[in-house]
């Protein structure tokens, strides 16, 4: 007898699993990056408020040229939050299609598990359709016999 259709749809099963897998490693991972480059964003937004602040406790007995100097470090750290802003925001969207490739994975292989589910109901109703016929045979044949030897 062939091979049952659920049997044969275990190896799609087990490649859909491993590709979800990949991607759910794969979204794991960047959710670990995502969140690394969150924290340093968040760093550098502390850096720039700590010196903001010391530049205010500083205005008295600071020199013009100090005063620029400081203002256009502030400003290179502000343009670096701005930057960094701007990655997380991306960072952000890939984030979201890795997710969304997980949840498509994820949606393949619970429609193969019920489609296993649902041949090996067909098989098992087959089965029992076949065996209930060679009982009905069995049970007429053996009728049969026992007309046919009169008794």
């Amino acid at each position: 007898m062939a091979e049952p259709r659920a049997k044969r749809m275990e190896v799609v099963l087990t490649l859909a699993v491993r590709h979800e897998d990949e991607a759910a490693k794969k979204l794991s991972q960047f959710r670990d990056q995502l969140a690394q480059e969150e924290l340093q964003l968040a760093d550098l937004r502390d850096y720039a408020a700590q010196y903001l602040h010391a530049q205010a406790e500083l205005r008295e007995g600071v020199s013009a040229h100090e005063l620029i100097n400081y203002s256009s470090f502030i400003n290179r750290v502000n343009e670096a939050c701005r930057d960094q802003e701007a990655k997380v925001e991306r960072y952000k969207t890939i984030f979201g299609s890795l997710q969304q490739q997980w949840r498509a994975k994820h949606q393949k292989r619970k429609s193969i598990e019920d489609l296993i589910t649902r041949l090996k109901q067909e098989d098992n109703l087959l089965l029992d359709k076949r065996l209930q016929k060679e009982l009905d045979e069995l049970s007429s044949q053996q009728l049969q016999r026992l007309a046919d030897s009169g008794g």
